[in-house]
């Protein structure tokens, strides 16, 4: 009888983990990773769906749900990104009522880090549907509320405060009635540190912010489309934020040639920051457009408080380099060029633009190009 051939050793499953890991970004090669063997199931699955949103709608939510309740349904507990979006239904309002059968077991997805959701009116909602949103969804890190109508700010205050561990709160494209609140309704949850708000009612959210004894050490903000009204918020916000804020984004593109800038220089004292140090500007120049060029000459106002700034970053969209000199409100770029060489930003050591578009650099057009001396 011939003698059976020597076993090969097994390799260990940390090493299997790391192999895995190695192709975490293609999502084809960990699917196939999935079907080798149940170990490396659950390895592929990690990858997957930490990376992968869950997106649901009203015309594939009920399949995602017969999924979950299956018997054989091994998932669940792997989800950690959700997206929740509604769809425009006749009338020019968004369907409020899809989420009514699923949001129990939703709620009840025990790993969901992440939630985005996204065309909804909270009025509209069921009274069941809003409660499983305030009291589900445990284990929430980061929220994000996109095109989305609140009743009144203190509904948007009450599912910001349900979720005690969050992280990272993006607000886009928010609108309420009533900018009312009581100060004592609920907290802030205390890990946030990084705040994204835009085309919302930056000052109702900022003044409910300031009215805490204590505020988290919120270390990113992300402003959006700075307006005039709001510059009184931002800068009692950004005073109160101290040595706890480390980056700063912000627009400026208000039709009032100038006036946004102007009055957040005059409202915002920067030098109360000593721990910023990035500052991105987005829409810098924005294809020629006055009112997002027109602040260009307030930059060395913006910038110059600000005691240890590091990084300094404009985004630009632009067609052709030639729109580097706008004919209305032409930019200064010796200005700026002696603002970066400037003793007060000794410790400045990256200056960056952000080009939005493909830009053709003809010889004669890149000859015209502005250089730094």
């Amino acid at each position: 009888m011939a003698n059976a051939a020597p076993s090969l050793p097994s390799l260990p499953a940390e090493l299997f983990d790391i192999i895995i890991a190695q192709v975490q970004d293609d999502i084809h090669a960990l699917a196939a990773c999935g079907l080798v063997c149940r170990s490396w199931l659950v390895s592929s699955r990690y990858h997957i769906f930490k990376t992968t949103p869950v997106s649901l709608r009203p015309g594939n939510a009920q399949q995602f749900i017969e999924l979950v309740n299956h018997p054989s349904s091994t998932f669940c507990t792997h989800v950690r990104s959700l997206e929740l979006l509604s769809s425009h239904v006749p009338g020019g309002s968004f369907d409020a009522q899809w989420l009514d059968p699923i949001i129990g077991t939703l709620a009840r997805l025990p790993c969901v880090t992440d939630m985005l959701i996204a065309n909804i009116q909270w009025g509209n909602m069921n009274p069941r549907t809003k409660s499983a949103l305030l009291h589900g969804f445990p284990a929430l890190t980061h929220l994000e509320l996109w095109s989305t109508h609140f009743d009144s700010v203190s509904h948007l205050v009450q599912l910001i405060c349900s979720k005690p561990l969050l992280h990272i709160l993006g607000l886009d494209d928010l609108a309420w009635e009533d900018p009312s609140f009581e100060i004592s309704a609920c907290r802030v949850p205390y890990g946030l540190h990084s705040l994204r708000l835009s085309n919302c009612y930056k000052r109702d959210i900022l003044d409910w912010l300031v009215s805490h004894e204590a505020l988290p050490p919120i270390h990113h903000v992300q402003l959006g489309a700075v307006h005039p009204e709001d510059t009184h918020s931002i800068g009692r916000f950004l005073a109160r934020l101290g040595p706890d804020l480390f980056t700063l984004q912000l627009e400026f593109s208000s039709l009032d040639a100038g006036g946004d800038a102007e009055d957040f220089c005059a409202r915002v004292d920067l030098a109360q920051n000593p721990a910023l140090h990035t500052v991105i500007l987005d829409k810098f120049i924005y294809y020629s457009d006055y009112q997002f060029s027109s602040a260009v000459a307030w930059i060395p106002e913006l910038v110059s408080p600000i005691p240890n700034l590091k990084e300094l970053s404009f985004g630009i969209a632009i067609r052709d380099i030639g729109e580097l000199h706008p004919e209305e409100n032409p930019i200064d770029w010796a200005a700026l060029d002696d603002l970066f060489c400037d003793p007060q930003l000794a410790g400045l050591r990256a200056l960056r633009f952000w080009v939005a578009d493909r830009v053709e650099l003809r010889e004669q057009s890149a000859r015209n190009a502005p250089f730094s001396s």
